[in-house]
This record gives C-alpha cells, structure tokens and sequence, in this order.
C-alpha cells in the first residue's frame, strides 16, 4: 500500500540544465509533476559556461518569460554531474544529478551490442560501474572512459575513433559532438525511470529543505524572542551564536565574541562543565553582576555536538518571581478589609486598633487572641492591608478545617510522586504562594504537635520543604495567628507548644469580646442591618432605650456573629407597617434574641443526659451519644482538636461520628 505524501507548503520551484536532447525528455516526464512543482528550462553552453532560458511549466511565476539564471529562485536544480562543477552560482545543497540505473544501462548497452560488438562508455568520474558484470551479461565488449571535464568527452571521442570504435554511449552532449566524428552516438538517458527518480528526489530533498527552513525559522524566533540570553557553542566549546538579549543585556556583541572559546567570555565556565551532556545550572558574575547559567548539551544521535547556553540575571529572576507572586493576588489571596472596616467606638476596642495599626510597620509575627466571633480574621486583614506588604498576597488558613495528614500537603506542597494519588506536577503549597505577603493561620491551635514544629522553623529559618521532597525553599513571609483559647500557665492544658507561642507571641493583640464592649452595639446593629436593609435601617433608628437595654443584656457568647444573627432574623420577620409600634419593635427582637436561646436551652437538656428510654437500648446509647457530641461542641467552641482531646477519640474519628450524626 503506498503511502500518501504530505502536502508541501509551496510548489518546489524545480530547474533542469542540460542539452537538448536530454530537455526534452525531462519536459515529457515533468507534466506528471505539474501539481508537486514548476519547472524551468536552461540549455547550458559550453563555450561561455553559461546557460540560456528554454522554457517553463505551463503554470510557473514567470509566465514562460526569459529570465537571468540568476535572477531566479531554484529550489532544486537537476542537472548533469560534470556540468553542475563548472557552472557558477549553483548551490551544491540544492542539486540532485541524473543518475542511470542498471536497467537504463543494459537498455543503452543492448541497443549498442545491436550496432556493434564492441562500444565506448563515457561517464563522469563520480560514477564508477562494473563493466566486466554487463560484458558477460550482455555478450558485448565494453571499453570505458571516466570524464572530470566537459571537455574530456571531445577528447574521449577521438580517442574512441582512433581505437577503431564505431559507438559511443553516453548522455545529451556526447549524443551532440558524437556524430562530428562518424561515431554513432547511443542515448544513456532514453529511459524515462531516470526522470521519473531524479523528480522524486527533487521533491524529496524540497520537503526536507522545507522543513528544515521552517526548523530554522522557529529556532530563530524562540532564541530571539526568548527573555533568556541564549549562546550557542559548538563541540570545540567556540561561540557560535548568540541572540539579542544577549547582546543587550549581558554586553556580548556577535562580531567580538564569535569564535571565541567560552571560558573567554564567561570565566566561570570550565570545558569540565560543558564536557559533561547532562542539564546543569552555575552561577557566576559578569560585568560585576551575578548571572545564572544554564548548560543544555545539544546531541544528534549519541553523540554530543556542542551545547546551549541560557543566562539569567540574578536580580531578573527575582523581579519575575515578584511579578509572579502579585499576580497570585488575582486567585482571591487578597485581604477585603482595612482597619476603617473595625466599628466600634469603645476605649477597649479603640486601644485594640491602635495596638494593630503599630503592628503593622513591624515584621515580628502576631497572635491574636479572641473568642468566636470577636473578628479575629478582620484585625488580620486590616494589619496586612496597612503593612509594606499590602501589594503581595494574604493567604488564610482555618488549621482546624483539615486533618493533619493533609494539612502538610496543603502548607508546604508536595513533588511529583510525593504519595499515592498526588498530581504528577506536584503541587506548590499555601507558604510558598504567600511568598512576600503574609500567611494568616486561625485556630493556629488546632495544628499537630510535629506540624507546630515545622511552623516553628518556618517562623526560625525563613525556609522549608515540600513533602517528599529534599529541597530547602527559602520565603519571605510574615506569619499571623489566632486562637479562641487563651494559653494557661499549666503548660499540661495547652494545645499549642510553649515554644512556638513565645514565638508567635511576640506581638500579641487580645481582642474584646461584645460584652466588654456593649457601648458598640448600637453601631453594630445598624451596620448589619445596612448591609441587610438600608430601608429599615433609616426607619427604626435611633434604637429605643429598652431596645437598646435588651441587646445589652444579651450574654452574646457568639459575639459579633451572634448580634449579626438576632439582626437577620430581625430583619426578616419585621413588619414595616409596624415599626411606628415600639412595643412590636421591643418584642419582635425580644423575640429574635431569646428564641435561639430557649432553642439551645432545650437542645441542652435534651442532650446533656435527661435522654427519654422509650426506645431500644442501640437507640438510647445513639441518642446519648449524640448529645454528648453535642456538649463537646459547645464547650470547646467548636475546635476538633478540643473536641477529640476532650473526648478521647482520635480526629478521624471524631469526624466520622459527627457526619454520622449530622452535626455541622
């Protein structure tokens, strides 16, 4: 089954040389090539070593109109041996010779045994043929005559004549002078295979230069459009090439480095290093900067034949990688609020912002200590947000969320293969993409005794190391925490390491909880109600006195959460018409506060051990266990790591039961 040839690009512009009697058969066997091809035609002349236009294909460029040999583009050129050595101008890349095969040869040799027994065999001294082979084949006695110059096929001729021959085979310009010396002339090239084959060649090596053009092209885009310097060295360690970042920003001008030996222009290199064939990266200085080398051997086949060099400043890298961290901002790594965002006026909370907004300017980590719902993660965002470090990223983490298996992974990352099922790319990790910027960990207590020992040598050390790897990253991060616990002075009670809270601890912020701030409540209530409904808002403020009372009685153990809770709920069960009654706007938020109270009070003791037995003995033991999940999650404020503590299970248990239940 023959194969289809893939289509080229552009016709091959083909052009044939020789003398008549050979054009004209190559014009016979061209037409079926019309569709790969054009064709030229050039008679060459001896006698001014030149050629003149004959013809061209029907469909050519040049419109079967006479053109200067050199004034035209020759793909390919097919043309006789000895001729393609005296003509100027032709590129020895781009010619593909008549060739005579075996059978062209018996055909020619037969045809002279019909003329005579005996015969002279004049071709170029590149082809060497065994003669004797074809005398026993064929039963005729061969004398043959090996030409390097167009004009030893004269000579040979009379020499032939002389020596008593009768006929001379050969190609179109022996056919030509033959006859001059009653020799009777026999065409080598009668046989059209001969066309046919140095056509198929032409197209073959047009396709091959076609591509190689379009290898070249490429290459020369990539190199010079490449924000690397790109040098290129041969096998004798000679520069050979470089692109015009190289010339622009490390100094290297092509006309006073070409030829050089490498180490004459970068010292730090050694032939050592480009002798090795493998990748390898070495930084020197040059021009009194440091620069980043890398060396890529170049091989064709096994062999090595040279090398690419690929240079980098040092500062260049650095300003990319900052680039690259910015852009991290646009993945959502970014903090909303500023310290404009933190209402309240009390004095508590007021000593709070300014204590942060001193913060700020500093580089020490933070820990920040508050109950549920005081806004930890705001006063975070705020200190970040009025930091040096405001244009990189702020990464947020709630350490409780995973377990500590993936926890790790999800800080640090992990290389390819790190474990079963990680992503062949490997993945980078929470503390590298806050690289410049800051990492915020909430619930920092949460974290595994080992991954607290890790956080404390990334807080130490400024460095780390992704899973399953060995390589030591350095980053510039700064560090913030939070935790809903204080730190007791019976070390035995803590869930975070002494040494990592003196660590974090360095700046320490307190936050109030509501209570200690009951003057902010009015503000606060509005403000939610704002975001709700603006509407309303307008409408029911100034709050009434014994409105304001009722907030203020409030035990509001969920702090701010828990007011923007009783808001929403306000907000959707209030009748507008209404709000003129001060006695409906008293007791719909009376409502809202003590509903969800009375609601746990309830779940309280339906959970804390007054379970009803009306039911079987799995049933009741279920039930109790659920209200003991219950009671855990409240008196540890949520924290899985309390909780599984308190409880005495492990984490992967403790979540387990929790979905069993359906406890959020």
């Amino acid at each position: 089954m023959l194969l289809e040839e893939p289509p080229m690009s552009k016709k091959a512009n083909i052009t044939v040389i020789g003398f008549p009697k050979i054009l004209s058969s190559c014009q016979e066997v061209a037409e079926e090539y019309f569709s790969n091809a054009h064709f030229l035609y050039y008679q060459y002349i001896p006698e001014i070593s030149g050629v003149k236009y004959i013809s061209s294909s029907p469909d050519h460029p040049l419109g079967n109109r006479a053109k200067s040999f050199k004034r035209v583009n020759h793909d390919i050129i097919i043309v006789g041996v000895v001729t393609a050595k005296v003509m100027e101008g032709i590129n020895e890349n781009n010619v593909i010779p008549f060739r005579a095969g075996h059978k062209a040869l018996i055909k020619a040799f037969i045809k002279a045994k019909h003329i005579a027994d005996r015969a002279a065999f004049i071709c170029p001294i590149e082809e060497k043929h065994d003669v004797s082979f074809y005398e026993n084949l064929l039963g005729i006695s061969i004398d043959i005559y090996y030409a390097e110059h167009l004009s030893d096929y004269r000579r040979f001729c009379v020499d032939a004549k002389q020596k008593g021959h009768s006929v001379v085979i050969s190609g179109s310009y022996t056919f030509q002078i033959a006859k001059d010396y009653g020799l009777k002339p026999v065409f080598l090239f009668s046989d059209h295979d001969i066309f046919h084959d140095a056509y198929t060649r032409a197209l073959e090596t047009h396709r091959y230069n076609q591509s190689l053009e379009e290898k070249v092209a490429q290459l020369e885009i990539i190199s010079q459009n490449s924000e690397d310097s790109v040098i290129f060295v041969n096998r004798n360690n000679h520069i050979t090439f470089t692109n015009k970042v190289a010339e622009q920003k490390l100094q290297l001008h092509p006309g006073r480095i070409s030829g050089k030996h490498v180490a004459n222009v970068f010292s730090f290199i050694s032939a050592d290093m480009l002798d090795q064939k493998k990748n390898s990266e070495i930084i020197g200085s040059m021009n009194r900067e440091p620069i980043l080398v890398t060396i890529h051997p170049v091989f064709v086949g096994p062999n090595a034949v040279g090398n690419v060099l690929m240079a980098k400043k040092v500062n260049e890298i650095r300003a990319m990688d900052s680039r690259i961290r910015q852009k991290m901002r646009h993945k959502g790594f970014t903090a909303k609020y500023t310290f404009e965002d933190i209402l309240g006026d009390s004095p508590t909370l007021q000593q709070c912002k300014k204590d942060a907004e001193l913060y700020a300017a500093s580089e020490a980590p933070v820990l920040i200590y508050g109950a549920t719902g005081t806004g930890k993660e705001l006063f975070a965002q705020a200190i970040h947000n009025s930091s040096p470090r405001k244009r990189f990223p702020f990464v947020a983490i709630n350490c409780a969320t995973l377990p500590a298996e993936l926890m790790e992974s999800e800080l640090f990352g992990y290389v390819k293969g790190a474990f079963t099922g990680a992503s062949s790319a490997g993945k980078q990790g929470l503390v590298d993409q806050a690289h410049l910027g800051t990492l915020f960990f909430d619930e920092v207590d949460s974290l595994s005794t080992s991954l607290q020992a890790k956080l404390l040598r990334l807080l130490q050390e400024k460095e780390f190391i992704r899973v399953g790897g060995d390589e030591v990253i350095p980053v510039d991060i700064r560090i913030i925490a939070a935790c809903n616990k204080k730190q007791s002075e019976d070390q035995q009670k803590n869930l975070l390491r002494q040494d990592l809270f003196y660590r974090l601890s360095t700046l320490y912020l307190a936050l109030p909880d509501l209570l200690e701030r009951k003057s902010d409540i009015p503000l606060l209530f509005r403000h939610f109600l704002e975001e709700y409904d603006r509407a309303l808002a307008e409408m029911i403020f100034p709050l009434p006195d014994k409105v304001i009372s009722l907030l203020s009685g409030l035990s509001f153990q969920g702090n701010l959460r828990e007011l923007q809770s009783i808001v929403t709920r306000f907000a959707c069960l209030c009748d507008k018409s209404e709000l003129n009654n001060q006695d409906y706007l008293f007791e719909l938020i009376q409502s809202c506060c003590h509903a969800p109270v009375m609601q746990a009070e309830t779940e309280t003791h339906a959970h804390a051990g007054l379970v009803t037995f009306n039911g079987t003995l799995a049933e009741s033991v279920k039930e109790t266990e659920k209200a003991l999940l219950y009671q855990a999650q409240e008196n540890c404020g949520g924290s899985i790591q309390l909780m599984a503590k308190q409880l005495g299970v492990g984490r992967t248990t403790l979540w387990r039961k929790l979905k069993e239940h359906n406890i959020s």
